[in-house]
């Protein structure tokens, strides 16, 4: 059982941010949410995974140069989003 998120804040994550931007991947609301719902701990793949390719383009060099490791390439996925790397 989780509790809703704060008023005013993401459902998804618990954070205020822009709703075309990721999800808080570092989050432990998300975290957790995230866990119950796939039974698998998120990635930052998973937290973009509703965002524009124009966004992924944008975060994901930026996660990387920052260290984090933003998860494998699900199967099955168009081959535009090949440039999202």
């Amino acid at each position: 059982m989780l509790l809703p998120a704060k008023k005013g804040t993401c459902p998804e994550c618990a954070t205020a941010h822009d709703p075309a931007l990721p999800h808080n991947q570092q989050s432990l609301y998300y975290q957790t949410r995230f866990h119950m719902q796939h039974g698998r701990w998120p990635t930052w793949r998973d937290a973009a995974a509703h965002c524009t390719l124009a966004v992924k383009r944008k975060w994901f060099p930026e996660l990387r140069k920052r260290g984090q490791d933003i998860g494998p390439r699900r199967r099955g996925r168009k081959a535009t989003e090949e440039t999202e790397r």
